[in-house]
């Protein structure tokens, strides 16, 4: 049964635990109330599966709060995704909140690539994304995909809030923290050296890759029509990667032409195209 505790406050929550046996992860101790489910786990590659999140209403609307865990036990692997974009309706009034929050131990691989996430005008939204490594040996590769306003609607995202926030933590320490908070009056949407009009913006994390997969990236985008829309730098021991369009299939390209060229050398296994993303 779940822990009536965690009902507190939210209106939606994920549980789940990734475990390696039998020669491949599975998943186990899951535990859901409300609008969110679990997708019976597939397998593209014989050890690692991939896991759909699924939010059958299909947004959020004004006071919604979903909380989603994921419990990485030592050595699993796999790959997290959801089959549609998340969307964040117009709140009028009270703030509509998803956290996300991911517990990854030693010797793990994490692909973590969901659709986007669009956030209406008029919103009001805090969303937060953890990543907590256990260990040093911890793999991950993550991306976080932002739209704002629904440009083929005609609709600019020029009212309401939004705070964003996307953190790694290593050993109970930030080793990356990326926080944000845009208004529809805010300058950053329009100005040359924040967004300049894009509509989508993107964040990709490798940890922890060497500089060879820095140099790989590099070469692979950046001599592209669209590399002054891209940057890629090394902090440490996170590959972090930025990019901004207004095209969501552009922005999606370019992403998961950096998970092609990075997999290999990052997680240690060839890239393997999940079916997912051809749906």
């Amino acid at each position: 049964m779940i822990n009536t505790s965690l009902k507190s406050g939210w209106k939606g929550f994920l549980s789940f635990t990734l475990v390696h046996q039998w020669n491949k992860t599975v998943v186990k101790d899951k535990q859901h109330f409300g609008p969110l489910v679990l997708q019976r786990p597939y397998y593209q590659e014989p050890d690692r599966p991939t896991i759909l999140v699924i939010h059958p209403p299909g947004g959020l609307v004004s006071g919604d709060q979903l909380m989603i865990k994921v419990t990485m036990q030592p050595g699993s692997k796999g790959l997290i995704s959801t089959p549609a974009a998340t969307k964040f309706y117009r709140s009028l009034g009270k703030t509509t909140t998803q956290t996300q929050s991911v517990e990854v131990s030693e010797n793990c691989d994490l692909e973590w690539l969901p659709q986007e996430t669009l956030f209406f005008d008029r919103v009001n939204a805090e969303n937060t994304l953890v990543f907590n490594l256990q260990s040093a040996d911890c793999r991950l590769i993550a991306w976080d995909i932002v739209g704002l306003g629904r440009p083929a609607m005609q609709e600019n995202f020029r009212q309401g809030f939004l705070t964003q926030s996307l953190t790694i933590n290593l050993s109970g320490s930030p080793i990356f923290i990326d926080r944000f908070c845009l208004s529809g009056e805010d300058e950053l949407l329009d100005s040359a050296f924040a967004l300049g009009g894009a509509t989508l913006m993107a964040t990709m994390l490798f940890y922890h890759p060497d500089v060879k997969v820095l140099q790989q990236l590099k070469e692979r985008l950046l001599n592209k029509s669209w590399a002054g829309l891209c940057g890629i730098t090394l902090l440490e021991n996170v590959l972090v990667l930025r990019t901004l369009d207004c095209d969501l299939e552009e922005i999606k390209a370019r992403l998961i032409e950096a998970w092609q060229t990075a997999r290999l050398s990052v997680i240690g296994v060839e890239p393997v195209y999940p079916r997912i993303w051809r749906t």
